[in-house]
């Protein structure tokens, strides 16, 4: 109780430089917490368009009956294959068509159908299942009668690219907003120290223990995170609710089973319970380099 009450002291005697402490690390949380919002929301697009991915494979034009039958036996019975289609030229010309309609006239009298047969896979859905999809698309493309295999490789491998730079940053920027919260905690402690030194001297003569002394102190420094933690959690789901309201409907044609994602349950805990440390590594700081001065006089 006393040592609440101490702690209760500290923070008044140094009001404003404890809010504007708390605020501070507010904002850096919420900033980090912004992009940590953007990083699941694009790593949930990445996960919806993983399982959105077929693989086409193209047929030669001349490929023979015999090889038709056998790619055919050879996907029908792979074991990473939930289902396919076989899409003949006649077929896949006919799509076309009805897809631009408006230019009927201009293809009808084309006069020869310029696209291939193929094979449309739908790929079980597993955790490594774009990288399965890699593997049988190099397997598919040596096979005799296959023209070519696509899957859009090229635009998933660039949005997995720009994840895993998303990722890089969210670490560095975490770690420099880390750093500066440290240090603003430790001066803000390191003023009440002052403002209390002389009492604090009284109480090492009269021998108070450090572990006495210093619990004020560290209660402060973690009360800073704790609030900072919390004012910027309450801050970030005021935005993913205006984000929800405002753009849900836009996302859901899209797709369906996507919505915007909050920060998971795990993950909130982490940011407070590292928010806290933070705290308590600021008056750790302050108090050791305090009461090192103090043992040299």
């Amino acid at each position: 109780m006393r040592t609440l009450k101490t702690t209760i002291t500290n923070i008044k005697s140094n009001k404003q430089l404890f809010f504007a402490s708390v605020g501070t690390i507010t904002i850096a949380l919420s900033i980090l917490g912004l992009f940590l919002f953007v990083y699941i929301n694009l790593n949930s697009v990445l996960s919806f368009w993983n399982d959105q991915v077929q693989l086409i494979v193209y047929l030669e034009d001349e490929v023979s009956m015999h090889e038709k039958k056998k790619l055919e036996k050879m996907v029908s019975s792979h074991s990473e294959v939930e289902s396919f289609d076989f899409v003949s030229r006649e077929k896949a010309w006919k799509n076309f068509q009805a897809m631009f309609s408006e230019k009927s006239a201009f293809l009808k009298g084309m006069g020869f159908n310029p696209l291939p047969a193929s094979f449309n896979l739908k790929i079980k859905p597993t955790p490594n299942r774009l990288e399965k999809i890699r593997t049988l698309a190099e397997q598919m493309k040596q096979l005799p009668g296959v023209e070519s295999v696509e899957y859009g490789e090229e635009w998933i491998s660039r949005f997995e690219g720009f994840i895993i730079l998303m990722r890089v940053f969210l670490l560095a920027l975490g770690a420099l907003l880390s750093l500066g919260a440290v240090l603003i905690i430790s001066n803000t402690v390191k003023l009440s120290i002052s403002s209390r030194k002389d009492e604090i001297e009284l109480m090492l003569l009269s021998g108070g223990t450090p572990g006495f002394i210093q619990l004020p102190f560290f209660l402060e420094g973690i009360l800073h995170g704790l609030l900072g933690a919390v004012v910027s959690l309450a801050l970030m789901k005021s935005i993913h609710l205006y984000v929800v309201n405002q753009f849900q409907g836009a996302i859901e044609t899209f797709g369906r089973s996507m919505d915007f994602q909050f920060i998971p349950f795990p993950l909130i805990m982490t940011i407070v319970m590292a928010s806290i440390l933070v705290g308590w590594l600021g008056s750790f700081f302050s108090l050791h380099q305090f009461l090192g001065v103090y043992k040299k006089l």
